[in-house]
């Protein structure tokens, strides 16, 4: 039944059949005012009670005038079921429970089960479990549909032609090369989908940016699983021209969310293109670890490499993770033209292969060992199709580099300045062939090597949101060491360094390794970025529920009168408070169980011991009289003891006065 607004004015009759539309609602007016609106309380705009309403004569609900428009946004972005016949399911049908009965394709034709490519509801082939009705029924999308893009959201955009041209008119004859340079800049433009989101409280749509080259071609697998779960156009290949075009097409997506399926320097891509689109609030980015070495991700939680975790529980890590703040820095250089002379090795760099870093920045025997594996992935690319085969060279080349010391001179040939405090001497001292700069907590693969800074007070704890870098010194001994639980040699916590060169050294920059020529480099903050750290589901210690429990009095002589009439002596209950801390000690409570009342006795001295959340979590009852406390005074010897129901000789009086505050558990109940 269909509404119409003519002029203004809500149709309340049945149109004609040429003018109805399916599915529609009769609205007439109503003055209920204890209905909720359908809107339910998270979208509808109304704050008054009272506003004036409607209700449909057909499904009875009732929505505020003020509200119906945007119920019509909302009945557009209602997605429907989109039901596939198969030949093999998993699982079980979600009317009858029962299993669906695998046969082999290639034997049968029969059709055992109808499911829905979005919610992934089965249902068996028969009309006992699947109805007719149900074709037509709006999709929730899911266990995921707080991350999922509805389809409704994407609009399909045509190419724009040029239907103004006269052909009769004779227009000057431009050269091929201004022509084909215009097409392409309006190809450019364009953008066969636009975002249109309706926002929502509840929903955070989650953007999946996925590099296949990544962890042994791991990739590729991921990216499949990902485009069943989700909508195929909230997940984008990285190999297919980088997230910057999919970011700008979400730009204006609230509540966004990002997932980076790779390496680190997967992430630092999504975070560059991020800076440079100035998506404002930026979104916050989740890492699931495809690469070799991994350490943002062990840093938030992510753990080291993807092991073939469920693709289910990953989504819900995502959507139920925290947001966390991760420092970004800047890496200047300039060429040091006084030592440039000097140095007369080929190849070397003028500049770093990422100017800003979000990890680590080193030089030295680390960056040597990466910059050999560079190559030769880069000459055999083949060869380093797996994670275990990768860690392999690794191993081999540190172990290589170590025999030849290469870095052994390292402390001669730089100058490194912290806030103003030259460590040059120190380094000289100790002889580093390998420094790093530290911006988390997880280096060359999980070792930590700043370390417990509970043994060293001139240091703050390491963290990677408070705006300072940590600068660490390695010599061969405490790089071996640092496999097996060691630590660098701490040097600095500092928020500027200057490091000089005097000759061609390796460095690497977030896992990107270089031969940098002599230079000056100046590392600074840039900004920080939102990450999406993952909630640890097992904790050490457990915190405290904060609950309100509701808390009610009743008198001695209405509880005797009417204690078989439950539903009589609820509607004389006196609401005292809402309870926020338990503090205090109650000793007298009484509660409803079932069809019973329960007194409770409880005995002082154990009060210590319990929480009453163990008895009640929704409401308490206190039952009173104004004879209680002389009766009390008998037996405080024995506050645990039982006596008869109508004289209740016990501390009740006591619990009273206390009622304000509530922490107890029955030490002997005695039913009604």
């Amino acid at each position: 039944l269909p509404p119409e607004k003519i002029k203004g004015i809500l149709c309340t009759t049945v149109l004609a059949p040429e003018n109805a539309i399916n599915g529609e609602h009769l609205w007439l007016e109503t003055n209920c005012s204890g209905d909720l609106c359908l809107l339910g309380a998270e979208i509808c705009v109304v704050q008054i009670k009272s506003a004036p309403r409607r209700k449909c004569a057909s499904c009875k609900s009732v929505v505020h005038i003020a509200c119906m428009e945007l119920l019509e946004k909302v009945r557009r972005n209602i997605v429907r079921h989109h039901w596939v016949h198969r030949r093999r399911q998993e699982g079980k049908c979600r009317q009858c429970g029962k299993s669906f009965q695998q046969k082999f394709s290639f034997h049968s034709k029969e059709i055992i089960a109808i499911s829905c490519s979005w919610c992934k509801q089965a249902f068996h082939n028969k009309v006992t479990c699947f109805m007719l009705h149900q074709i037509e029924e709006p999709c929730s999308l899911g266990a995921h549909a707080g991350v999922i893009v509805p389809p409704s959201w994407i609009i399909k955009v045509k190419k724009p032609q040029n239907f103004f041209k006269n052909p009769s008119r004779r227009k000057k004859r431009t050269s091929f090369k201004r022509r084909t340079s215009k097409k392409g800049l309006d190809d450019a433009k364009w953008q066969p989908f636009l975002i249109k989101p309706f926002p929502s409280p509840l929903i955070k749509p989650l953007l999946v940016f996925v590099n296949p080259k990544s962890g042994g071609n791991q990739g590729t697998k991921v990216l499949q699983m990902f485009m069943w779960f989700l909508n195929p156009r909230q997940v984008f290949d990285l190999s297919q021209g980088g997230p910057k075009e999919a970011l700008e097409l979400y730009k204006k997506v609230p509540n966004l969310r990002i997932l980076a399926c790779g390496g680190d320097g997967t992430v630092g891509w999504i975070l560059s293109a991020l800076d440079e689109l100035k998506m404002s609030p930026q979104p916050p980015v989740a890492v699931l670890p495809l690469g070799t070495g991994n350490d943002l991700a062990r840093t938030l939680n992510w753990g080291g490499g993807y092991t073939d975790e469920p693709i289910t529980k990953i989504l819900c890590h995502v959507e139920d993770g925290n947001i966390v703040q991760l420092d970004r820095w800047n890496v200047e250089v300039q060429r040091n033209f006084a030592h440039i002379r000097e140095d007369q090795e080929e190849g070397a760099s003028k500049v770093l292969p990422l100017s800003v870093f979000n990890n680590y920045f080193s030089l030295g025997f680390d960056a040597h060992v990466t910059l050999e594996f560079h190559e030769s992935r880069e000459a055999n690319p083949e060869r380093f199709n797996s994670r275990f085969r990768n860690k392999m060279f690794y191993a081999g080349a540190a172990f290589s580099d170590f025999l030849q010391r290469s870095s052994r001179d390292l402390a001669k040939h730089v100058k490194i300045v912290c806030d103003g405090t030259d460590l040059t001497p120190k380094i000289q001292e100790l002889k580093f062939q390998c420094i790093v700069f530290l911006n988390i907590p997880r280096y060359c693969a999980g070792t930590m090597p700043w370390g417990n800074t509970g043994d060293h007070r001139d240091f703050e704890p390491q963290r990677h949101d408070d705006g300072c870098i940590e600068v660490i010194g390695f010599t061969m001994a405490s790089l071996v060491a640092l496999q097996v639980g060691g630590h660098g040699e701490r040097l600095h916590q500092c928020r500027e360094v200057v490091v000089t060169t005097f000759k061609t050294i390796p460095v690497q920059v977030d896992g990107e390794p270089c031969r940098l020529a002599p230079s000056t480099l100046h590392i600074s903050l840039r900004n920080q970025a939102n990450m999406v750290q993952k909630i640890k589901r097992r904790t050490p210690h457990s915190l405290p529920e904060r609950l309100r429990i509701r808390v009610n009095r009743i008198s001695l002589n209405d509880y005797e009168v009417l204690q078989f009439d439950k539903n009589r002596l609820r509607e004389i209950f006196n609401f005292s408070f809402v309870l926020t801390r338990f503090t205090a000690v109650i000793y007298v409570l009484m509660w409803a169980i079932g069809h019973k009342f329960v007194l409770i006795f409880l005995n002082s001295f154990q009060e210590h011991l319990h929480f009453v959340t163990e008895i009640s979590q929704d409401e308490v009852f206190i039952l009173e009289n104004q004879l209680l406390g002389k009766q009390a005074e008998a037996n405080s010897g024995m506050p645990d003891i039982m006596v008869e129901s109508r004289h209740f000789q016990c501390l009740l009086h006591s619990a009273h006065e206390k009622s304000n505050f509530l922490l107890g558990l029955p030490l002997s109940i005695q039913h009604f």
